[in-house]
């Protein structure tokens, strides 16, 4: 089992530090969140002093549709520095033609750039997997091998199926879902595969037991026919996932790199709070707030147990005024 550090804001000494104690296995690095400059020094200097590390580079293709709202916060994929992230609708997306001008397009771009794997865009699957999305989805994956093929890299590629929570739960449409990328004609080398959420705060990492059995299934699947599997947004789930099939996952610093989900590209809601102080429960396999554990009785003498994996001096303190 490998992990990433999935890359975001504020990334400071974080990866290099991970990476020289041997706590990660490599990166997936954000547009979003660096200047081409900082994605092409970041990869070069892993690639100069930590050449076993996995280095991957996320284009973030999913987000065009969010494009041509208003306020869309898109940060420096808007800017001269990735001419592939242009406007999309999904009418446009209908067209296959399209789908693989896109795909030359990020592909063309990211067989210049220092990784060890390359990372094909897609769209999101929201709701359905039997909807218009999920055929342009497939499309894209179709595609994705002979694309690179025409760019002439050899090495691995990974097609990006990026699905929403509430598609995992319907089991038929998975399965049907399913047996159509599997047996491609010129499939991929492997998948990124995300797992959509409508929001990215903490309170939503909950994963309801028919999409944690549906992330499951599609790591196990696709395992089983020969693809590799990267979980980006994995977190704390990622050794169930990878105990079926999947070959990675990764995870971040903030709450928005451990939950893949828009609202990060999406206009800000105005109207704001305060970050509330949360801690990871080892025992929920989710994050509760501090007043949550209050609530529960919880002795100030189990705040260091196993239960809690995170920073707990604060609640001891409160614990103590009390």
């Amino acid at each position: 089992m490998k992990l990433y550090a999935q890359q975001g804001h504020g990334t400071g000494p974080k990866i290099e530090e991970g990476l020289s104690r041997s706590l990660i296995d490599g990166v997936i690095l954000s547009p979003k969140d660096n200047r081409l400059g900082n994605i092409q020094s970041h990869l070069n200097a892993i690639a100069e002093n930590y050449p076993d590390a996995d280095r991957m580079f996320d284009p973030q293709f999913y987000a065009t549709l969010l494009a041509q709202l208003d306020g869309a916060r898109l940060g420096q994929l808007t800017g001269e520095d990735y001419p592939y992230f242009e406007v999309r609708r999904r009418g446009q997306l209908e067209s296959e033609a399209q789908i693989r001008l896109d795909l030359e397009a990020v592909l063309q771009f990211e067989a210049e750039l220092a990784v060890t794997h390359a990372i094909a865009p897609n769209i999101t699957i929201p709701q359905s997997l039997s909807s218009a999305e999920a055929v342009i989805a497939k499309n894209f994956i179709r595609n994705t091998h002979s694309i690179w093929t025409k760019v002439g890299d050899n090495r691995p590629v990974y097609a990006t199926l990026a699905i929403g929570a509430d598609a995992l739960r319907d089991r038929q449409e998975l399965e049907e879902f399913l047996n159509d990328i599997t047996l491609l004609q010129d499939p991929p080398d492997g998948f990124y595969l995300l797992v959509r959420h409508e929001s990215s705060a903490a309170t939503e990492q909950i994963i309801d037991s028919r999409t944690l059995a549906g992330w499951m299934l599609l790591n196990y699947s696709l395992k089983l026919n020969g693809f590799e599997v990267v979980n980006g947004f994995s977190d704390i789930l990622t050794p169930f996932l990878c105990a079926v099939g999947g070959d990675a996952g990764a995870t971040g610093w903030w709450s928005n790199l451990k939950c893949f989900a828009l609202d990060r590209f999406e206009p800000a809601v105005p109207g704001g709070q305060q970050p509330i102080p949360r801690y990871l429960s080892c025992g929920l396999l989710n994050s509760i707030r501090f007043d949550e554990l209050h609530r529960h009785r919880v002795p100030a003498r189990r705040l260091t147990s196993p239960f809690l994996c995170g920073p707990a001096s604060r609640m001891r303190a409160d614990a103590r005024s009390r």
